[in-house]
């Protein structure tokens, strides 16, 4: 509780009831904030917000209905409610649908009589749960054992891979902290095409690790579709990345709407049923699964409301979550000094803050300038001698040997590493195409036959219009990765793949598999840059998931001591 001298306020009080200071004045430890967040225009902006301790659902539900009163008569037509399931959201759901069981999907509107009123939880937060549950403990479906060990296991396999089949996965992603289970791009990333295509291909390769991991992926492409027809935010993207799973909703039959009202549902009742104390598996919590059937079917009725009878061409469902709340929070807790535990009187400033200036976040297109902080500290670092980098230094024997193999055709086995190889090929042969748009560069290195197991990582994620490398460019671009793996420690820090391309350039020209003399010097460039950048990142993201072992011995004062 602060008291502002200049303005003669008090800061920090429950502003939900009385703010009289008395003997015992009641001092507020949490901020309640509406967010109104338009569904036919771009218009986010707080509608109301309040400090309070212990809120209680009737002052809960009345502060509700205030607010949405004073919306509609500022000529808003609010359809919706949605927040995360928290014990005291779901008692407010249960109190506006006048029930003491579930709560219900759709109610009569609590201003405008005449309209449907929608209520919700943020599909975010569900996803985020699903994930932790997923990753503490086992469950089972009819087809067999749901688990995240394959996960952990083919984090280990790719350990140390100079090209990984997952490359953003990350000790994070598996063994999240509290702070860190919050994120939802990690969350996502766990349930993605990439990593369900990786599970399929050591399947199908006959791994004895992954024999038993077809539900697995099931279960994660079930979770990840959820949350990608929920996240439509986009009317053409589909069209561009060839997934009609992220398309605007633009009729009432479209087969995601009956996914979601029969097929979803039915697939988390089956989880939560054979998953029992029986057979000594461990579904989801009572709250998880609630959320997830009820995110579903609130989904479909409003989408179905909003094309049917509200007059709307199409429907982005991004705006269904409370992302915006949740932007609104980010920029209190930015105002006040990147700070988790702020205090009443700089979150209201950072509140008045945005109110005035109508912005969440300053956009580049914006007359809102950013300012740049610079620092003024001086650290006394040793100035690298340029002078004493060695463009040319004694290369091991082993690795001559290996230079010399980027003359000749080669052709790589197939596994796990050739694969992730030859997915990285493929998105050289683009950058390739989108630079030179040349059939004599292209042609020697496209594959003319069906894609074999050495390409069938990139087919389990084709959706249509890729372009297949040959056996012969992956084995060209496997050599560069491992050479480029094996010689960074002979390296001077500067110019990296300066120095590599110098050491790989008269190798790769004796390769018959260039033959366009015209961009000969610049292919080699390309080739090797774009292996090199993800070959070396590779090895930091390791490097600093071993980082995070250390431990500090006493707690620190601050957060910010963690975040430096």
């Amino acid at each position: 509780m602060v008291y502002s001298r200049s303005e003669d306020q008090v800061y920090g009080l429950d502003t939900c009831g009385t703010d009289i200071i008395g003997s015992d004045p009641k001092t507020a430890n949490k901020m309640l904030c509406f967010v109104i967040d338009g569904l036919s225009t771009k218009y986010t902006i707080p509608a109301s917000y309040f400090f309070h301790r212990q809120l209680t659902v009737d002052t809960f539900h009345d502060l509700t209905l205030k607010v949405l009163k004073l919306l509609t008569e500022c000529a808003f037509i609010v359809l919706r409610l949605v927040t995360d399931n928290l014990n005291l959201n779901v008692a407010l759901f249960k109190k506006l649908s006048n029930t003491t069981g579930p709560p219900k999907n759709c109610i009569s509107h609590p201003v405008l009589e005449y309209l449907p009123f929608f209520l919700s939880f943020d599909f975010c937060h569900a996803v985020k749960n699903v994930r932790n549950q997923f990753l503490n403990h086992d469950m089972l479906s009819l087809q067999g054992t749901i688990s995240s060990k394959f996960l952990k296991k083919i984090y280990k396999l790719q350990k140390g891979l100079p090209v990984k089949p997952i490359r953003f996965l990350t000790k994070t992603h598996l063994y999240p902290t509290n702070f860190e289970k919050m994120n939802v791009l990690r969350a996502v990333q766990i349930f993605s095409t990439p990593v369900t295509s990786s599970l399929q291909y050591l399947k199908d390769a006959n791994d004895k690790n992954f024999v038993n991991v077809e539900n697995t992926i099931q279960f994660m492409k079930t979770i990840y579709y959820f949350f990608q027809i929920h996240n439509v935010s986009n009317r053409y993207h589909y069209i561009r990345s060839l997934d009609s799973s992220i398309a605007p909703y633009v009729h009432v039959s479209d087969e995601r709407l009956q996914w979601l009202n029969e097929i979803f549902p039915n697939y988390i009742d089956e989880i939560q049923t054979i998953s029992s104390a029986s057979t000594s598996f461990r579904g989801f919590t009572q709250e998880t699964a609630h959320a997830l059937k009820f995110i579903a079917r609130s989904t479909y009725l409003c989408v179905k409301f909003l094309l049917e009878q509200a007059g709307f061409y199409y429907v982005l469902t991004r705006s269904f979550s409370s992302d915006a709340v949740e932007a609104t929070f980010s920029h209190v807790r930015l105002k006040g000094g990147s700070n988790d535990a702020t205090d009443a009187r700089a979150a209201e400033y950072a509140m008045r803050q945005i109110l005035r200036c109508g912005i969440v976040k300053c956009s580049k297109s914006s007359n809102v300038s950013n300012i740049d902080f610079v620092s003024t500290a001086k650290f006394s670092v040793l100035d690298h001698d340029t002078k004493q980098d060695k463009e040319n230094f004694d290369v091991p024997l082993e690795l001559r040997t290996k230079i010399q193999n980027l003359s000749k055709l080669i052709e790589p086995c197939a596994n796990i590493l050739s694969a992730s190889v030859a997915f990285l090929a493929d998105y050289i042969l683009k950058k390739l195409d989108d630079k030179f748009h040349c059939d004599s560069c292209l042609a020697p290195l496209l594959s003319k036959e069906v894609p074999g197991p050495l390409l069938r990582l990139i087919l389990l994620q084709d959706r249509g219009g890729l372009t297949y490398s040959n056996a012969y460019f992956v084995g060209i671009v496997k050599e560069v990765a491992d050479v480029t793996q094996k010689m960074l420690p002979f390296l001077n820090s500067k110019k990296t793949c300066q120095q590599i391309c110098n050491l790989l350039h008269p190798s790769l020209d004796q390769n018959p598999l260039f033959c366009c003399l015209e961009h000969k010097s610049r292919v080699y460039d390309i080739i090797i840059r774009a292996t090199v950048k993800p070959v070396i990142d590779n090895i930091c993201l390791e490097q600093r998931d071993w980082l995070k072992k250390i431990t500090i011995c006493n707690k620190p004062t601050s957060r910010k001591v963690l975040k430096l």
